[in-house]
């Protein structure tokens, strides 16, 4: 079982060795296609709500960007449905660019766990288990030592620049 709150009990890596003989050819493909986040040509029903979802909510932020930012809006009206709408308005207002990322990981884990049913040995489980592990190991990447220190890494940098002009 997988939670939000803790961290990727396994590896990719790990997860996908576990899962190459354990899943048939096409399950495996299907993995392989979350893995490197190309759907284009997948045909699997799960996997294309999950990349329309992922498209619905990029436009919705996209598009208050360009509000934000005073520029045309491309093409025609988007309409939003009220998860979409109301995550791009959290991601808009987040006090910094980690809460907004944290925000958008904490939507679409909880996405999957709607939309992945209740059978745990259906196809739909096993990507959504999938996408929600990626999920777990990008979230496990941010942490408050590694961004103080990125944070410190680029303050220096610009001090040096500031002091060289």
């Amino acid at each position: 079982m997988l939670r939000y709150s803790a961290n990727a009990p396994i590896s990719w890596d790990a997860f996908m060795s576990s899962a190459r003989g354990a899943v048939s050819a096409s399950d495996y493909k299907l993995l392989e296609a979350v893995s490197t986040g190309s759907y284009g040509g997948i045909s699997d029903p799960f996997l294309r709500k999950w990349a329309d979802m992922n498209a619905s909510v990029s436009e919705a932020v996209n598009a208050q960007r360009r509000q934000k930012l005073g520029r045309p809006s491309e093409g025609g009206a988007v309409f939003l449905g009220y998860g979409e709408e109301k995550i791009s308005n959290a991601v808009i207002n987040a006090k910094n660019p980690l809460e907004a990322e944290m925000l958008l990981l904490a939507y679409q884990y909880e996405w999957l766990e709607t939309e992945k049913g209740y059978d745990p040995f259906t196809k739909a489980a096993m990507l959504a288990y999938a996408l929600e592990l990626r999920i777990l190991i990008r979230k496990d990447l941010f942490t408050v030592e590694k961004g103080n220190g990125e944070y410190k890494r680029l303050f220096d940098i610009v001090q040096r620049d500031i002091r060289m002009e």
